[in-house]
């Protein structure tokens, strides 16, 4: 699906996509009465604006047919994001279970959390964690965990890859085409390659980048070189930490003797 067949599909098939991806009617019917949208990012910022008030009744609503942590369920959305469960051992599933059953004791619903990207021994923490919340803190939490999952499904029914990069050239005033990427983790280990497009743009990895430090690798020598430039640097390394399942973008303004990046939106 690309973002012209949501803008040009009818109410009820818009309405039946958003409710894919949270299953708020409200929610589902702001989205498809928002279009056109003409891109993805602006149907992400609609969607989290709508989603900003969402509480108790909101959950209710969603949750009434959502798997538990671990659970095999029918919806596939939820199984893939939960595909981590699969590797967990029998005490972390022990443990997930048990504290599944406290947490829907205390608080009347079952525990929601992101958990694409995330090691079963990860949501058990978390799930540990917020046992601890009063009533209505773990409302607002639980709210924001199913705005979070709103949202990943949207990149991921669109393929938007969580990070992005935009490369400058700022001795030639022009984006850098050509420039290698390699985006891995800080032990070496390769997540994506790509290069940089003729506006000196890519996006790399999957919709949900593993959590924890990783690097992206420009071959800024390369660039240089083919243009018969002189440079001071081989290649450029940043070095950034994932938190969540936001979007990343890592901007880099490059020249032969010294770069600047930032984290940009």
């Amino acid at each position: 699906m690309d973002i012209g067949d949501l803008d040009d599909a009818t109410v009820s098939d818009a309405v039946a996509t958003a409710t894919g991806w949270a299953a708020v009617p409200a929610w589902a019917d702001a989205l498809a009465a928002g279009r056109p949208y003409g891109s993805v990012a602006a149907l992400l910022a609609r969607a989290a604006a709508e989603a900003r008030g969402w509480g108790a009744a909101e959950l209710d609503a969603a949750l009434a047919q959502h798997p538990r942590i671990g659970e095999r369920g029918s919806d596939a959305s939820s199984a893939r994001e939960q595909s981590a469960m699969r590797t967990a051992d029998d005490d972390v599933a022990r443990a997930i279970a048990t504290g599944n059953a406290e947490y829907e004791r205390r608080f009347g619903r079952v525990f929601l959390v992101r958990a694409a990207g995330r090691t079963p021994e990860e949501l058990l923490a978390e799930l540990r964690r917020r046992l601890g919340n009063d009533p209505d803190v773990e409302v607002a939490e639980a709210a924001g965990a199913l705005a979070d999952i709103a949202l990943h499904r949207i990149r991921a029914t669109f393929v938007v890859a969580q990070l992005t990069t935009h490369v400058l050239d700022a001795t030639r005033g022009k984006p850098a085409a050509g420039v290698g990427l390699v985006l891995s983790t800080v032990d070496g280990d390769v997540l994506a390659t790509g290069t940089t497009d003729t506006d000196g743009r890519a996006a790399l990895g999957p919709d949900v980048l593993p959590r924890g430090d990783l690097q992206l690798r420009f071959d800024t020598g390369a660039y240089h070189r083919a243009a018969g430039v002189p440079t001071f640097h081989p290649f450029v390394v940043v070095a950034f930490t994932v938190r969540g399942t936001e979007h990343l973008h890592v901007p880099l303004l490059l020249s032969p003797f010294a770069y600047t990046t930032y984290r940009g939106s």
